[in-house]
């Protein structure tokens, strides 16, 4: 997720150049703790004991999930990332994938992550035959934490000329679906809190001090966010969608 010279040729990631190991920096702020509520939410649905988080970047969910007792691996094309990831967070297991094939055995882990990665494989690679392979490696479940493409996110990025490739929900639990896993769950968060945050490419409205600025501003999200879930909503304004989907028993 970096523009620099990794050593490899990643000529259709092009969407990445935009990515530096300095953005790390950010989880230091308030997208930090909007980060980890979303891994929050992601740790929420893993099954047994055993994770692999695909395109990792810099590792925040694997630790995440490590310091809640699970076996986490984290794995991303990008060594630049890894690497600044490894600095931050030296206890997780954190890897350079040497390809976009999956270099594990079948049956390999028990839950399959793939936060803010799909919609770069929807549209830049072959995602069924990627799909192909976390099924091949998942033994229970697959978790896709993915932006939710609604006419405000897509706005925003205009504003600010992010240029991200799209894969909206329905086409996410179509490609699982063909893929072969039991979509169990789909939902959706983060009304403003995630762009106020800024993320890792917009601006920053919140300061990482006073924390209880961004506490308020957290429990207001979350509260608000209920109630247009409530009324079915959800969909139209949530920044974030959350698709669980099983692996069939055989």
């Amino acid at each position: 997720m970096n523009g620099e010279d990794t050593g490899q040729d990643h000529q259709h990631h092009h969407h990445y150049d935009h990515y530096s190991p300095a953005m790390a920096a950010r989880l230091d702020g308030f997208y930090g703790r909007v980060d980890e509520r979303l891994n929050a939410r992601i740790a929420a649905w893993v099954t047994g004991k055993s994770v692999l988080d695909v395109g990792c970047g810099f590792g925040q969910l694997v630790d995440s999930l490590r310091k809640r007792g699970f076996d986490s691996v984290g794995v991303d094309l990008l060594p630049a990332c890894i690497e600044a990831g490894k600095q931050r967070f030296p206890q997780s297991d954190l890897r350079v994938a040497k390809s976009e094939s999956l270099e594990f055995p079948d049956k390999s882990f028990d839950t399959v992550v793939l936060k803010d990665t799909i919609h770069h494989v929807y549209e830049e690679d072959d995602v069924a035959a990627f799909l192909a392979d976390v099924r091949r490696v998942a033994r229970k479940r697959l978790i896709i934490l993915d932006p939710n493409p609604t006419a405000i996110l897509l706005l925003a990025r205009k504003i600010i000329g992010h240029v991200d490739p799209v894969c909206g929900p329905s086409d996410a639990k179509r490609v699982v679906t063909e893929a072969g896993f039991k979509v169990v769950h789909l939902g959706y968060s983060e009304l403003f809190a995630f762009p106020m945050s800024g993320g890792y490419v917009g601006p920053v409205m919140v300061p990482a001090r006073p924390r209880m600025l961004g506490s308020a501003v957290l429990a207001a999200d979350e509260a608000i966010f209920t109630l247009l879930r409530l009324l079915g909503m959800g969909r139209l304004v949530g920044w974030r969608y959350l698709l669980v989907a099983d692996v069939p028993a055989e």
